[in-house]
């Protein structure tokens, strides 16, 4: 098939709507498919056209200011949304691939995908945000696409109310093969990686971590990643009574990743909101429990349920740093639970669930994608 993917960012962009789509395209193009990415270029050294292992990137429009617009309170250009939601109807029209695979950021692209093309739109719901505008959306995007398909099943129920058909959960994937687990006997320390954001609320693991140092705990903290809070995740680590026992490295390998899943007690992730990280993935794959906290928009909570992988806690210090307490009390079940459960997000299982949502069933080969689609959308 000829499958053209619609995201707002790709690599090297990261992120987790990034991570999920740069997987799920290398597994389709060792599959056999064809596999181009239309994405906004973020950054002035980006090629307008790349090849990345198979996959083809296009990028427009670029703007170096994207990310961060002249009125800060908007987030994203929206004059540069615009562009790409404009060029992505003319690259559809145009290029007729067999499925549309659109994340769903940055929103307005979706609206204006042709109605010719709209019968072979599948939408990818990563995560779902509260708010007038949000939940408007929300309710509208669905119904611009035969599909609907997300990165969680909450993600899904909360998006099942707006779409035609039957919402499918796609979560984020790993390559098992790639992660190890040490015994707990060889373990010390917890940890976060991901994005330094506001909204990943680091402050409040660093807080519950002194009361964990307070109370006797003997191993570190390591924070890491990068993003605009770094400088202000730094400054308070510092002033921490506990500093010397708070690891920043910044951005890690994948190599080092691994390294760091494989030997820490516990991944905590106190986010204000997310969808299913892909660290949780990968902390599972390792026989790394988790502890997240219970935020409305924080979708983290219900994968820990789901797998019984780990520990929702409210977000307070004091119960966060019990909830670490809990996993490493009960570590054995925990890590147990969690790698069982981690075989089932390989990128082969999810790629084929993929092929099995968009081909044609044996018993309909005459009809085309485009018209099993539409026989889909009527139900």
């Amino acid at each position: 098939m000829r499958i053209g993917v619609f995201i707002e960012l790709f690599a090297p962009s990261v992120g987790g709507q990034e991570l999920f789509f740069e997987g799920l395209s290398r597994q389709l193009v060792k599959n056999g498919h064809t596999i181009d990415v239309h994405c906004i270029g973020h950054a002035s050294n980006l090629a307008t056209v790349e090849n990345m292992d198979g996959i083809t990137i296009f990028r427009h429009p670029i703007d170096v200011f994207y990310k961060s617009p002249r009125f800060k309170m908007m987030k994203r250009a929206w004059p540069t949304i615009i562009k790409y939601a404009l060029h992505i109807r003319r690259v559809a029209r145009e290029s007729n691939y067999d499925v549309l695979l659109l994340n769903q950021w940055p929103l307005l692209h979706a609206v204006t995908i042709p109605k010719s093309q709209r019968a072979k739109a599948v939408m990818h719901w990563c995560e779902i945000r509260t708010g007038l505008f949000y939940r408007t959306i929300q309710a509208l995007l669905p119904r611009f696409v035969a599909r609907n398909v997300a990165v969680s099943d909450a993600v899904g129920q909360a998006i099942q109310q707006f779409s035609v058909g039957p919402v499918h959960t796609l979560p984020s994937g790993i390559d098992i093969e790639l992660y190890r687990s040490l015994p707990r006997s060889r373990r010390s320390g917890i940890c976060y990686l991901g994005r330094m954001a506001s909204h990943k609320n680091v402050p409040l693991l660093i807080d519950a971590f002194e009361l964990l140092k307070d109370r006797g705990y003997i191993g570190s903290l390591t924070l890491a990643g990068d993003g605009p809070a770094f400088g202000d995740i730094r400054e308070r680590a510092k002033i921490s009574r506990y500093a010397s026992d708070i690891v920043l490295p910044g951005l890690v390998s994948d190599r080092e990743k691994i390294e760091l899943f494989s030997k820490s007690e516990a991944l905590v992730i106190s986010s204000l909101r997310e969808g299913f990280p892909r660290v949780v993935a990968e902390a599972m794959a390792s026989g790394l429990p988790v502890v997240t906290c219970d935020y409305e928009m924080n979708g983290t909570k219900e994968v820990v349920r789901l797998y019984d992988c780990g520990v929702v806690t409210l977000p307070a210090p004091d119960h966060l740093a019990q909830g670490v307490g809990d996993v490493i009390a009960r570590w054995d079940h925990y890590s147990g639970t969690g790698r069982s459960a981690a075989k089932g997000l390989a990128w082969t299982l999810i790629a084929d669930k993929f092929e099995q949502l968009v081909a044609p069933a044996p018993d309909d080969r005459p009809l085309s994608i485009s018209g099993r689609f539409r026989e889909a959308s009527a139900v």
